[in-house]
């Protein structure tokens, strides 16, 4: 879930220190962002068939995070091109 919440915090903090921190305006946000969903699913994915871990919280989440991953690496990477 930090990881979809910083879709949603990352804009925040771009638009309050933007001028402080010219950094936060460029390709770092949605950088840091893509890490992060993409971590998530990766131990979404490991807690669901590699550990076993069958909660409903768990699987929720891996069918959130894991097709939200996919999006957003092909997204960035068309992005770029």
């Amino acid at each position: 879930m930090i990881g979809l919440a910083s879709w949603l915090i990352l804009p925040v903090v771009t638009t309050i220190f933007r001028e402080t921190y010219p950094v936060t305006d460029t390709w770092v946000m949605p950088a840091i962002g893509t890490v992060r969903i993409d971590a998530a699913a990766v131990l979404n994915v490991l807690c669901v068939w590699l550990w076993r871990e069958r909660s409903v919280l768990n699987v929720i989440a891996l069918g959130v995070t894991v097709p939200l991953a996919l999006v957003f690496v092909v997204g960035e990477g068309l992005g770029d091109a």
